[in-house]
């Protein structure tokens, strides 16, 4: 049976250009899943995962611009090679799920959570996805989290 690589695995020994990253991440930007696709088609499904000069991944800039469709693509297509694509940080710290609550986009929090997004990390501010909702005013998405909060159990001495 062949063992597959991890996504870090695959993005080691691939030599993307900057302009290929670019491109992934743009297309993420601006919602064009069938570009997105096409891209895929030539290249490694582990391209998906790589970053930008602020370490901003294809699933960080679909998320913040409320692209579920592409969430959704770049989850099932990476997914089953790495698990935690969902809760990959950007240079300032920031997950997909801060992004996605800091705009209020509710259905790409709720795909992230259902993925694994963990609602508890926090950025390089000390910031949660949930903080982030709130300060915006996405009362919707920050009823959403903290229904997804587990309270902290207490440890018996």
């Amino acid at each position: 049976m062949p063992v597959v690589e991890s996504i870090s695995e695959q993005l080691s020994s691939l030599h993307l250009s900057e302009e290929i990253t670019e491109e992934i991440i743009a297309c993420a930007r601006y919602g064009e899943l069938s570009e997105l696709q096409d891209i895929i088609k030539s290249y490694p499904i582990a391209c998906l995962a790589s970053r930008d000069t602020f370490r901003n991944t294809a699933l960080h800039m679909a998320s913040a611009n409320g692209y579920t469709s592409i969430v959704e693509y770049i989850i099932q297509t990476l997914g089953t090679l790495e698990s935690d694509i969902v809760n990959v940080q950007n240079e300032l710290g920031n997950t997909p799920l801060h992004w996605s609550a800091l705009n209020g986009h509710i259905e790409v929090v709720t795909l992230l959570v259902s993925s694994g997004a963990d609602v508890k990390i926090k950025n390089k501010a000390g910031r949660t996805a949930m903080y982030e909702a709130q300060q915006n005013n996405h009362e919707k998405v920050v009823e959403y989290l903290l229904s997804k909060i587990e309270p902290e159990k207490e440890e018996n001495s």
